[in-house]
């Protein structure tokens, strides 16, 4: 049986873009999908069978309840899917978009401390309005597939 949730999700807090994105998934976090760890922490060690600390640092990691290893958008889509932000997840299952992101990600990893945090709150605040909408819309048996 494939059991994926909850997740572990490994991410650098001391990144504005990256804490503004974990904090507003936590908040639609019903379920308790999600258990977000700090990897930036000073007191952070990489788990046995785990990534080192600087790969973790360098992309967003993912474990799942079954103790596989997801990294980068593939992760992102595990985290925005627990939280049943479909809005994401359906745009990430998109092959150009999917192919796109894959490729683009890594740079915004790399240059993520450059983000103001206001831009990053506008942007979230923004997908989780529209995925809340979406899922409202799919309850009322109108979604747009």
């Amino acid at each position: 049986m494939n059991q994926t949730y909850p997740i572990s999700i490994y991410y650098d807090s001391s990144c504005p873009l990256c804490n503004q994105e974990m904090s507003r998934l936590k908040l639609h976090d019903h379920d308790n999908n999600l258990h977000l760890i700090d990897c930036s922490d000073v007191h952070f060690s990489s788990p046995q069978g785990a990534p080192a600390k600087a790969e973790m640092m360098r992309l967003l990691h993912v474990r799942t309840a079954e103790g596989t290893w997801v990294i980068g958008v593939p992760a992102f889509r595990l985290a925005y899917a627990g939280v049943g932000f479909h809005f994401v997840t359906d745009w990430l299952d998109k092959p150009y978009v999917s192919r796109f992101m894959q490729r683009v990600y890594p740079l915004i990893a790399r240059h993520r401390y450059i983000f103001p945090e206001w831009l990053a709150e506008a942007w979230f605040n923004w997908l989780a309005k529209k995925s809340l909408q979406r899922s409202q819309a799919c309850n009322d048996a109108q979604c747009k597939i």
